[in-house]
């Protein structure tokens, strides 16, 4: 297994910037959205080839993008399947071969009732399953993400997507923080689709108490590896167990130290964990 860095809490920071630490805290990629890719392509700063230039001369390899879109719209499939076209062949030629698949905004947290989000998600997977193909028949490996406040954030949720789409398809990548926001426990999550897991976000969280209500202000919670409430050390000698997986990809949404020094302090405690110290 391999070591990413996700850019999150660098995204105030330059991505030269971000690039250069990653390097000298010896991981072996980085992971990008492609939402901050294309305003970076507006902006004119960055493109795809640039990224890839300035991240192979680092001797880092783009573990993986997280790309979004509104799967759930059925007026939207067309954009979509043409956008998705255009990132797989992106991607391939700058050696990304992972696609995190991020659900839209939307579901519970948003007030909808459970029968209205189950008729959303019967079109998010049909317009996915499709942009899926495109991917895979180019060589990259898309895996769902989890994420609390979206179309897939409860168990249930998550299930029904994953069981009507073929995993030859989609691969599951867990956020083990978001799954525990949602009330599962992640161990479990990931014990229960062990052999459907390449790719992995690996993400603390505070103690919290929901007691029933939405959690506010959620990304306050996410913390440094191995400071907060999630059984890594069970979770990682799961996924060492298969062989299958890939990458881990450290990642937090906030921190109030800096992040070098969060991103220092979760590689320190992740690091012998992949060993099996």
């Amino acid at each position: 297994m391999r070591i990413s860095l996700e850019r999150l809490i660098f995204m105030r920071r330059p991505v030269g910037e971000f690039l250069e630490h990653a390097w000298r805290a010896g991981v072996d990629g980085v992971e990008f959205a492609e939402f901050e890719l294309q305003r970076l392509i507006q902006e004119g700063r960055y493109d795809h080839s640039s990224l890839y230039k300035d991240v192979k001369n680092k001797g880092l390899t783009i573990s993986g993008i997280y790309w979004s879109a509104e799967f759930h719209k059925s007026e939207e499939r067309s954009k979509i399947l043409s956008q998705a076209a255009g990132l797989a062949e992106v991607y391939g030629k700058i050696e990304c071969r992972n696609v995190v698949i991020g659900p839209p905004r939307g579901g519970l947290g948003a007030g909808l009732p459970p029968s209205q989000v189950y008729r959303l998600l019967d079109q998010l997977v049909e317009t996915l399953r499709e942009a899926l193909k495109i991917f895979v028949d180019n060589g990259i490996t898309p895996s769902l993400h989890n994420h609390y406040d979206t179309l897939i954030e409860t168990e249930a949720e998550l299930e029904y997507v994953l069981s009507r789409i073929e995993p030859e398809l989609l691969k599951f990548c867990p956020d083990t923080a978001h799954l525990a926001l949602a009330g599962m426990d992640p161990v479990q999550m990931i014990r229960r689709h062990l052999d459907r897991i390449v790719y992995a976000h690996l993400k603390d969280l505070k103690s919290f108490q929901a007691e029933g209500k939405r959690v506010e202000r959620w990304y306050e919670l996410t913390t440094e590896l191995g400071s907060g409430v999630i059984d890594f050390p069970m979770i990682v000698r799961l996924l060492r167990s298969t062989g299958r997986v890939e990458w881990l990809v450290v990642e937090q949404d906030f921190t109030e130290k800096t992040p070098e020094e969060s991103v220092r302090m979760s590689l320190n405690y992740l690091a012998p964990l992949v060993r099996g110290d």
